[in-house]
C-alpha cells in the first residue's frame, strides 16, 4: 500500500494523490489517481488523501456476516476483474481499431516495434505506465545498444498509443488511463543528411543521353519535384495536370501495396525538364513507369520501390557514383531550395511535410553549411601573420 503526492497535470497549482494498494480479497494490485481539491497545500493534500485511502479500503472490504446467518448463507465469491495489461490494450484495442486503418507502411513500423522492443512492457499493466516505469524501459533500450534516434522513435510510438487510450473507456464505461504520464525524448544531434553538390548533379544530368527516358523521368521525379520511391512507383497519368503544370502527389506504393501518400498530400510543380521527358514517354497504362525485365516474365509491369532505385542506380554506374538508396535525389532537392535561401514555408510545400520542424532541419543543417564556406573563404584572404 503507498500513496504518493504529484502536481496534478492539468493544474500544476493543485496536487495530485496517486493510490496503489492490494485488493483485500483477490489481493490483486490496484491504483487509483485523484486529484486533491484546489488550495490544499502538500500537507494537507496528503492528509486529504490518506482519509480517500480509507474510504476506498473500506469500499473494497465485504461485510462481516451475523453469526445466526452462518449456517445458513455463503458469502459469494468475488469474481476477480482482470486487469488489462500493456499486451492486452495493444492486441485487443489498439492495433485492431488504429494500427489496421493506417498506410502499409506505418502498419508495418508497429509490428515490427512492438515484436522487437515495446512487447518488453506487454506483461505490465496499463495503468501502471506511468513515468518511472517508462524512465526503466528508456534505460533498458539504451542498454540494448539502440541509437538515441530509434530510442526517440519507440517513444514517439508509445507516446501516441498512450495518447490514444486517454481518449477510450473500458466496459464499465471507466477511463483506460487516467492521465499520460511524462515521457522524455533522448537529446540527440543532427546527422547530416546525404545529398549530391550542384557539380555532382549536373554530372548525373550529363549521363541522361546514354540511358533511356524512364531513367531521366525517375531522376527528374526524385530530384526536381522531392517525390520519394514508392510514389515515383506509384504515379499515375491521371495524377498530371499538364494544363496547370502540376502534380497531384497522393498515392505509394509499400511492398506492392498501393495507398495514400506520405505527410501532406499536395502539388508540386511540373518543370520544363520533366515536361520534355514526359512528352518522349511512351504510354503503356495508368501509371507513368512501368518494367520489363526477367523479373516480371519480359512483359511490362508497374515499377517496385527497388525497381525504381535501380533506375538511379543506372545513373550512378554511369558516371562512377557509389550506389545509393532514391532518396537521395529527394534530399538532395531540399537541400538545393534551402541553400537557394528559400523562406521555410516554401521548402515545406516543396517537401510536402506534415511537421515543419522537419523542414527547420534542413535549413538548420544549411546555415551551418553556408557559415562553415563563408569561415574558409575568409581563412583564404587572411594575410600571413609575421613571424617574431
Amino acid at each position: 500500500m503507498s500513496l504518493k503526492l504529484r502536481p496534478y497535470w492539468k493544474d500544476r497549482t493543485r496536487h495530485e494523490v496517486d493510490m496503489q494498494i492490494d485488493h483485500p480479497i483477490t489481493e490483486l494490485p490496484l491504483r487509483k489517481r485523484v486529484a486533491a481539491p484546489a488550495g490544499f497545500d502538500e500537507r494537507q493534500a496528503r492528509r486529504w488523501g490518506e482519509k480517500e485511502l480509507e474510504k476506498w479500503l473500506k469500499s473494497l472490504s465485504l461485510p462481516t456476516p451475523r453469526e445466526e446467518d452462518r449456517k445458513d448463507a455463503q458469502p459469494a465469491k468475488p469474481v476477480p476483474r482482470a486487469e488489462l495489461t500493456f499486451e492486452g490494450f495493444y492486441r485487443e484495442r489498439f492495433e485492431p481499431n488504429y494500427v489496421r486503418f493506417q498506410r502499409p507502411a506505418t502498419q508495418t513500423g508497429y509490428d515490427s516495434l512492438w515484436r522487437n522492443h515495446l512487447s518488453a512492457l506487454g506483461p505490465t499493466p496499463l495503468r501502471a505506465l506511468d513515468t518511472q516505469a517508462i524512465d526503466k524501459f528508456k534505460r533498458d533500450l539504451a542498454d540494448k545498444g539502440l541509437e538515441p534516434t530509434t530510442i526517440n522513435l519507440i517513444l514517439g510510438k508509445l507516446k501516441k498509443m498512450l495518447r490514444w487510450a486517454l481518449a477510450r473507456k473500458d466496459n464499465d464505461g471507466n477511463p483506460l488511463i487516467a492521465g499520460l504520464p511524462l515521457i522524455e525524448r533522448v537529446k540527440t544531434n543532427p546527422t547530416p543528411r546525404p545529398h549530391y553538390s550542384e557539380e555532382q548533379i549536373n554530372a548525373l544530368r550529363a549521363s541522361f543521353a546514354k540511358l533511356s527516358v524512364e531513367d531521366t523521368v525517375v531522376f527528374i521525379l526524385g530530384f526536381e519535384c522531392g517525390l520519394r520511391t514508392g510514389e515515383i512507383a506509384a504515379l499515375r497519368w491521371e495524377d498530371i495536370n499538364f494544363g496547370k503544370r502540376l502534380i497531384n502527389v497522393c498515392r505509394t506504393v509499400f511492398r506492392g501495396q498501393e495507398g495514400p501518400a506520405k505527410g501532406t498530400i499536395g502539388e508540386v510543380g511540373v518543370t520544363d525538364a520533366l515536361l520534355s521527358a514526359l512528352s518522349r514517354l511512351e504510354r503503356r497504362g495508368p501509371r507513368v513507369l512501368y518494367r520489363c525485365s526477367q523479373h516480371t516474365g519480359w512483359e511490362y509491369a508497374g515499377h517496385s520501390e527497388h525497381s525504381v532505385a535501380v533506375c538511379l542506380n543506372r545513373i550512378q554506374r554511369e558516371v562512377g557514383f557509389d550506389k545509393t538508396g532514391l532518396h537521395i535525389l529527394r534530399h538532395s532537392g531540399i537541400t538545393y531550395l534551402a541553400d537557394q535561401g528559400e523562406d521555410i514555408y516554401t521548402v515545406q510545400a516543396f517537401a510536402r511535410h506534415a511537421r515543419l520542424q522537419t523542414t527547420q532541419a534542413y535549413l538548420h543543417q544549411s546555415k551551418q553549411r553556408l557559415a562553415s564556406k563563408a569561415a574558409r573563404a575568409f581563412d583564404g584572404n587572411r594575410p600571413a601573420t609575421p613571424g617574431n
